[in-house]
Formats: C-alpha cells, sequence, structure tokens
C-alpha cells in the first residue's frame, strides 16, 4: 500500500484534539490518590493563584489565591504547576497523534490539531482513533473536524465527544458562539462586553472599519475567526518554528506600565504555544515598533530587545520577568505603537530555570539567575568571563582576557577543555609578578578598563587621591613605567589614572561604574 497525499486542490480539513481539564488531569496522573477529590492547580511566583479547577472543587474560581479557593471549598487539595509533567504529558500526546497522521501542531497544552484529510475510515472513525489515543494515556479528550483550526477547536469544545462541522458550514456553526472563545488581547473581553457584542455572528457581520478603529489591526485576526475564513496551515512541531504573537495599542504609549502589561499578555502567549509543543527556549526577543509620526526618531523605525535567558525554559513567569528588566533599563524609547514577541525553541528539555521564586536553589541555577539578570540590564559584551594571566605581564591591558557569557554553561564547557601549555621561557621574556594559578570569575565590571588608556588633563595640585603606584615592567621590550591613582576626574567620576614617567602625560585607565 501507498501513501497518497491529497492534491493540492483539496479542500483542507482539520481536526482539532482538546483535553479541557488538561492540568487536572496531569496532576492526577501523578498523585492518583486524589481522583474523585476536589483539586485545584495554582500557578504564580509572587502571587499564587488557581488556574484550573475540577468539578469537585465547587465554588472555586479561576484567580482565587489558594487561601481564598480553600476557604470556598473545604477539603479542597491544592496542588502546584508542574511545566516538567506537562510538557512530558503532551510529547507523549504528540508522538501517539503522528502515529495516524503526518502533521500534528500543538496548539496550546491540552490542544493538538492535526491533518484528517486522505485517513483511512472517514473523518469520524479518525476522530475516535484520536480519542483513543488519547484516553490509552490517561487524558480524556474531545475532538473535532472543521474546515479550519479556529473552528475546529471551538467544534471540540462546545460538542463534547467527536463533532463534525460540515465543509463550508463553519461560519453558520460559529455564529452562536461567544466571543470568549477568540484568542484574546488582554482587556479585549471588556471592550467586547462594552459595545455589546457577545457572539461571533456579530463580529462577523460587523464591516472592518468599526472593529479596527477600537481594536486596531487585531480586528482584522478577529473577523476573520469570527467568519470561520482563517486559513493559516498546520505548523508540524518537527519544523523549524518561530513562535511570535503581536499586540497593536490603540494609542502609542510612552509609559512602561502598558508596555509591561501588554508585553505579559504576548509572552504568556508564545509560553504557551511552546510548553504545548514540549519545547524550551533559551532567547526572546522584543521588537517594539516606534510610532512614525509622533516618535523621537526622524522616521519610521523599530527597537529590537534581545533576552538571553542563560538556561533554557518554557516558563512565561520568567521571561516576563527578564523582558521587564530588559525594558526597564532602556531609556528614552519614545512612543511605542505596537510590541512584537518572537522566540524559537532551542531543542533542550532541561528542568525549569527558577530564577525568581525564592526557593534555594543549585549554586548552577543560582549563577544562571544572576547571569540572566545582568545580560538583561546591561548592554550587550558587558557581562564577561575574566581570566587572569598573572605569567604575561602586571600591565592591566595584557593580563588579563575577557569573554562574554550568556549561560553557565560556556563556564562548564572552559572547566572542562585542556589547559593550554605554556610557552617556555626565553631570554626575551622577563615577569615580575610571581606565578599564581589561572581564575575565572563572572562579573559586571566596576571597574571598566579603556583600551588603549585616555588621555586626560593633569589633575589639580588639590585633587584628593590613592597613591602613587608604581609600575615599571620590560624594560628590554616595549617598556612601561607608570605612576597609578584612584582619583576623582573633573566630572567627579572616580577612574584609576596614572601618569606615563617616560612620556610625561596622564591617561585614564579605567571607570568605576
Amino acid at each position: 500500500m501507498h501513501a497518497v497525499n491529497p492534491a493540492p486542490d483539496v479542500a483542507p480539513r482539520i481536526a482539532a484534539l482538546v483535553i479541557p481539564d488538561f492540568l487536572i488531569e496531569v496532576s492526577l496522573r501523578a498523585h492518583p490518590s486524589l481522583v474523585g477529590r476536589p483539586v485545584a492547580v495554582a500557578d504564580g511566583l509572587s502571587r499564587r493563584e488557581i488556574i484550573a479547577a475540577n468539578r469537585a472543587a465547587q465554588g472555586v474560581a479561576l484567580g482565587m489565591t489558594p487561601k481564598q479557593a480553600r476557604a470556598a471549598c473545604p477539603g479542597l487539595v491544592v496542588i502546584a504547576r508542574d511545566e516538567q509533567r506537562e510538557r512530558a504529558a503532551m510529547a507523549e500526546l504528540l508522538d501517539a497523534l503522528e502515529s495516524c497522521s503526518p502533521a500534528v501542531e500543538a496548539i496550546r497544552p491540552g490542544t493538538c490539531c492535526f491533518d484528517i484529510r486522505a485517513l483511512p475510515g472517514g473523518e469520524t472513525r479518525a476522530l475516535g482513533a484520536a480519542v483513543a489515543l488519547a484516553s490509552a494515556l490517561g487524558l480524556r479528550a474531545s475532538a473535532a473536524v472543521a474546515d479550519d483550526k479556529f473552528s475546529a477547536h471551538c467544534a471540540a469544545l462546545t460538542g463534547g465527544g467527536c463533532s463534525v462541522v460540515a465543509p463550508g458550514g463553519s461560519a453558520a456553526f460559529l455564529a452562536p458562539l461567544p466571543v470568549s472563545l477568540l484568542p484574546l488581547a488582554p482587556g479585549d473581553a471588556e471592550r467586547f462586553e462594552l459595545l455589546g457584542l457577545r457572539v461571533l455572528g456579530q463580529i462577523a457581520a460587523l464591516p472592518a472599519a468599526p472593529l479596527a478603529a477600537r481594536f486596531g489591526e487585531r480586528a482584522r485576526a478577529y473577523t476573520v475567526f469570527a467568519r470561520g475564513e482563517d486559513r493559516e496551515p498546520l505548523r508540524p512541531r518537527r519544523m523549524a518554528t518561530v513562535y511570535e504573537e503581536r499586540f497593536a495599542f490603540d494609542t502609542s504609549v510612552d509609559r512602561l506600565e502598558p508596555l509591561f502589561f501588554a508585553t505579559r499578555g504576548c509572552i504568556a502567549g508564545v509560553a504557551e504555544r511552546l510548553a504545548a509543543a514540549a519545547q524550551t527556549t533559551d532567547r526572546v526577543d522584543l521588537v517594539l515598533v516606534l510610532d512614525a509620526t509622533n516618535s523621537l526618531t526622524p522616521s519610521p523605525s523599530v527597537v529590537d530587545i534581545r533576552v538571553d535567558l542563560a538556561q533554557p525554559t518554557a516558563s512565561g513567569a520568567i521571561m516576563f520577568e527578564l523582558a521587564r528588566v530588559a525594558l526597564e533599563a532602556r531609556e528614552q524609547l519614545g512612543l511605542v505603537e505596537a510590541i512584537i514577541v518572537r522566540s524559537a525553541p532551542c531543542g533542550e528539555p532541561p528542568p525549569q530555570l527558577g530564577l525568581f521564586d525564592g526557593s534555594a536553589g543549585s549554586r548552577h541555577t543560582a549563577l544562571a539567575a544572576a547571569i540572566a539578570r545582568l545580560n538583561a540590564a546591561l548592554a550587550t559584551g558587558e557581562v564577561v568571563t575574566l581570566t587572569s594571566h598573572p605569567e604575561r605581564s602586571r600591565v592591566p591591558e595584557r593580563m588579563q582576557s575577557c569573554l562574554p557569557i550568556t549561560s553557565p554553561r560556556q563556564l562548564e564547557q572552559t572547566r572542562r577543555s585542556p589547559p593550554r601549555s605554556r610557552p617556555a621561557p626565553s631570554t626575551r621574556t622577563r615577569t615580575t609578578a610571581p606565578p599564581l594559578r589561572e581564575r575565572e570569575v563572572v562579573w559586571a565590571p566596576a571597574l571598566r578598563l579603556l583600551d588603549p588608556p585616555r588621555p586626560m588633563r593633569a589633575p589639580a595640585a588639590q585633587t584628593e587621591r590613592a597613591g602613587p603606584f608604581r609600575l615599571s615592567e620590560g624594560w628590554w621590550e616595549q617598556p612601561v613605567e607608570r605612576d597609578y591613582y584612584q582619583m576623582t576626574d573633573r566630572s567627579g567620576a572616580l577612574v584609576l589614572a596614572f601618569f606615563d614617567v617616560r612620556e610625561g602625560g596622564w591617561y585614564v585607565h579605567g571607570v568605576f561604574d
């Protein structure tokens, strides 16, 4: 038997498999003794909150704190979210679905879409097979098929069991469904409620202009979804994928608070898609689109901010915290009219990096946290590994080498590499410093050396200074004779300066940041 690829002109038919209580199901797989009891899952680092609850948890609402939830439902068991188990469960589910369909995409944790065309047995049988695969993994699922991913997802959420939306019937099926099924940007649910738009049919019937006036470029996407015209192709997890989320402001903003609000929502979407595909990332890119008419720049432009995570993760809370630090470190961005968040999977599935939860982690985790925060706050290349070479020289610019660092793995690789053999001393080589063992440290330089040293005016006689510290070296080759001082320059900055005895001039060699 030969596999038959569907012809290009065959209308798309997309199936969606949804596990409505995915977080609860994953938690119960780890704690089977809790089956039948009221259970809730809590998430959050600085302020823990309920993000999922089973039907037995009467009175518990999403967003409650664990204390509030226990007060509303005596006997409630609150379980901390376990993202590693979620990724493992999604990986199992994707592997199972790929055994019956060549193209499977993870949409979010607990939701997958796959191409159902040309599968044997017809659509209903294929849906039943997908539900059976999930059931074999201990996950209760529902499935549906439609012409597009959004319609299939809505049918699986609202239909239960196995549902089929007839070809060409997406718009009629979606019309009575609530607006909350749309992938809404933060705050848009309240705006639709104020406008009296509560079902998808109302949005589908509106012309584009009134919606665009309220929702900007997001209006087009909302209209496409509501009309059942979503034609976005499947993106199987094996493909090289860059996850992207966008948010366009109604009016340009110049304050950090609305920028943080939009960034948090975009990063949450990217993190959700990473977790759904059982993937992690070690980098997030923020693209700020500046207002073309009112920005501080003379022409339309964008600001690209790279956020290195130091250790791979799929945690939206960690990514947002580092993005917040990176945004706060930038000054005078101008008026921002939109933000784009992009991230690509790095192909590594290590444990989560607990940067900011206050727990006592390993030294490796603590080092990764420090490197990630410093790289987010400082300019590129300012966090470095510093290797001392005292056998070479006592002149500062000759006795050390620096390499920018973004991850603790770079330190581990350096430690594992064999030490370089040192050349035998010759008659033209001489050192006055005693031999010391080479050492490496990670630092955000408090003393920032200037290479080459910068000429300066001679300090006034009354300038307070510490020194001189005489440095003489290399009388046989490249002779150096300097008197070093720590002092304040004419602007009041604390500097490391020296007087060149041979040339008779003053130089700034370093600045204490």
